[in-house]
């Protein structure tokens, strides 16, 4: 690979190590410990077209501060502010900066998250800018800063297994969105919001999800996915989506099958995903958050595709002392070009990470992006 570390043997790279970027699949909504909390980033991308010729290039310093209250009676605040700041001339890259992207893109600063929640028994309500983790709206943390969404969240939990998620988010910012502002997510109706419902269970040896979205105007999406664990060492999944666009009509569904299985230090995976209809399927809300899809890789999904479908195997090895390598081929039978994925984590010390993560994506370029994380 023609990339910032070509100089490098493939056997140097992967002692190197870096983290595993994929989507988590499994929702949750972020509770943060009390207290202070921060972190600092560095962060260098690389992407070249498929030619070798044009390379971009982005070097930035940023990370976030926050706070969480105390719990007083029932009653939580807390706020997050976020930041990317380009180091040298290397400012092309709109992963690290601001929605106007490059060339001669600049940093930005975001208050991130400021939301008040209260907790009634098995219910919590949660209202304002925060972290959440879902299918089709997510962190999407592959940059400098993640998605941040505002609106309101609602959870209960009753039931044995099982909770009860609705939520009301009108304003998303962060990687996908505007960056540096918070703006509608509801692209078909700026003035409107999206509204989701959901029922997740969870037993032990099996979990399902069922999710619905809900715009004016805008795509309608209904979700289920079902994950097992027939065997300790053994998981498999399967999820589908239907999708109707209210303002054009279309329609789109996908449907997927996913299966892993460990041996030793090793994690050997392989995916499958199909789309029909006669529209594409979206891969988030308003365009904002990485996707549920089984065979998303790094860079290039089925997203937007009509028709498309899409296999990968992968194998994860973390027989290594604090270090995780991972390699991954998808072949996508059109629209964008097949990608092979070279990940590595490696856990330097309790609070500090570095990550590296390679993508090379056929007709499409190359990317190389790498991490340094350090938490306190």
């Amino acid at each position: 690979m023609n990339t910032i570390f070509s100089n490098m043997s493939l056997l140097a790279l992967m002692s190197i190590s870096s983290m595993l970027l994929a989507e988590e699949n499994n929702p949750h909504i972020n509770q943060p410990n009390s207290g202070f909390s921060a972190q600092i980033r560095f962060g260098f991308s690389q992407t070249e077209d498929s030619t070798g010729n044009n390379n971009v290039n982005s070097a930035a310093l940023g990370g976030k501060f926050g706070y969480t209250s105390p719990t007083w009676k029932g009653l939580t605040a807390g706020i997050t502010g976020y930041t990317s700041h380009i180091i040298g001339n290397h400012d092309d890259d709109d992963l690290f900066l601001n929605s106007n992207g490059g060339p001669n893109g600049s940093g930005y600063n975001i208050l991130g998250e400021l939301w008040g929640q209260a907790q009634f028994s098995n219910t919590r309500i949660k209202v304002g800018r925060q972290v959440i983790d879902s299918p089709f709206t997510d962190t999407d943390d592959v940059g400098m800063i993640p998605n941040t969404f505002q609106g309101a969240v609602i959870t209960h939990t009753s039931l044995p297994n099982t909770t009860f998620i609705g939520m009301h988010l009108n304003k998303a910012a962060g990687v996908d969105g505007q960056k540096e502002a918070f703006t509608s997510i509801n692209i078909a109706q700026s003035n409107s919001a999206v509204n989701v419902l959901a029922v997740l269970y969870d037993a032990d040896s099996w979990n399902t999800q069922l999710w619905h979205y809900k715009q004016n105007k805008g795509t309608n999406i209904s979700y289920a996915e079902l994950a097992l664990t027939p065997l300790e060492s053994f998981d498999i999944g399967l999820q589908y989506t239907t999708q109707k666009d209210d303002s054009s009509g279309g329609k789109a569904n996908a449907w997927g099958a996913t299966a892993a299985y460990s041996i030793v230090n090793f994690t050997l995976s392989a995916d499958y995903n199909k789309a029909s209809g006669s529209s594409p399927v979206i891969n988030a809300v308003g365009g904002v958050g990485g996707g549920p899809f089984f065979t998303s890789a790094e860079q290039n999904t089925i997203d937007g595709v009509a028709g498309i479908r899409a296999n990968a195997i992968g194998v994860e090895y973390s027989g290594i002392k604090d270090t995780t390598l991972g390699v991954r081929k998808i072949d996508f039978n059109k629209g964008v070009g097949d990608e092979l994925d070279l990940n590595a984590s490696y856990q330097i010390k309790q609070n500090l990470s570095a990550d590296l993560i390679i993508s090379d994506m056929d007709v499409n370029g190359k990317n190389s992006r790498f991490f340094i994380n350090y938490n306190f």
